[in-house]
């Protein structure tokens, strides 16, 4: 391969090249298709609600998946970076910009960082959540149970074990049956 069409090819596979992907390369010449930016992609998400409740069973508390991500994920070196495609806000790491002051470690998790979570988790992969959702694909098919279940390189390396509290906290949410003792016991872990 000629040496400039080899660096090319490779750029393509960098992420901040990754817009080019609606462009064909045919021989030297390269033709790109309009994107529409106005386009709206619906997505049918698992409950917003069972994502980030935090409720009172008999005298405990009960979690939701969000904070489960919070916990496990959205520490400032890993998924609480404003650069990340999967960008977690929450008590523990980064915070929503608001006029609030909100520091970590201090202030709950406000409803503004639980929404962006949400719009966060099932934007990661809309057209593959959706059909998760309805049925027709695997939990383990998204990108948000592959990587934590080291199905693909993470380099956060392992943060659930398939059928322990995090990986069934995530699977029932995802079937709309959410399981707050096992999201409450991943937090915990």
């Amino acid at each position: 391969m000629h040496t400039p069409l080899r660096s090319f090819v490779r750029r393509l596979r960098h992420p901040a090249v990754l817009s080019l992907s609606a462009c064909v390369c045919v021989s030297a010449a390269v033709a790109c298709t309009a994107v529409n930016t106005n386009a709206v992609t619906e997505v049918t998400g698992p409950d917003k609600g069972q994502f980030s409740e935090i409720g009172t069973v008999n005298g405990s508390v009960q979690y939701g998946v969000s904070t489960v991500l919070e916990r496990r994920c959205g520490t400032l070196d890993c998924h609480g970076q404003v650069g990340r495609p999967l960008r977690i806000y929450g008590q523990y790491g980064l915070r929503f910009v608001d006029d609030a002051g909100d520091v970590p470690g201090v202030q709950p998790t406000t409803a503004t960082e639980y929404e962006a979570n949400y719009q966060s988790v099932i934007g990661l992969q809309p057209e593959l959540m959706t059909e998760v959702v309805q049925g027709n694909a695997q939990p383990e098919d998204l990108l948000l149970l592959r990587k934590p279940l080291q199905l693909e390189r993470h380099k956060g390396g392992a943060v659930f074990v398939d059928g322990d509290d995090g990986d069934t906290c995530f699977t029932s949410w995802l079937a709309g049956q959410t399981n707050f003792a096992a999201c409450t016991a991943a937090v915990a872990q």
